[in-house]
């Protein structure tokens, strides 16, 4: 697993957050057509939590798009990705947002 970073948004912010797996997987593979990548926000304990609004991956350059928005002022949420490549590799990913 790889710690890709902590941001700052504030809570009305909506944000993108690219994760390229190009350097990691080997030419002949690719990102999952079948299974798209699980993407999940914590603490996630009430309405004001941090929202995953989209999860898109990029196959062609091995690429996915999270766009995400909300939470609340003073907490500090952990993003999780698991990505599953069409040859069967699993990379699992975080990266923390702190909302101000």
């Amino acid at each position: 697993m790889a710690v890709l970073g902590t941001y700052t948004m504030q809570p009305a912010d909506e944000w993108d957050f690219d994760i390229d797996y190009s350097k990691w997987l080997p030419d002949s593979d690719g990102l999952s057509e079948a299974q798209k990548p699980d993407v999940t926000a914590d603490p996630d304990d009430d309405d004001d939590d941090l929202d995953i609004v989209s999860v898109t991956p990029d196959y062609e350059r091995k690429r996915v798009k999270i766009w995400v928005r909300g939470g609340r002022a003073g907490k500090r949420y952990q993003v999780t990705t698991v990505m599953r490549s069409r040859e069967g590799r699993v990379r699992q990913d975080q990266f923390f947002i702190a909302v101000r």
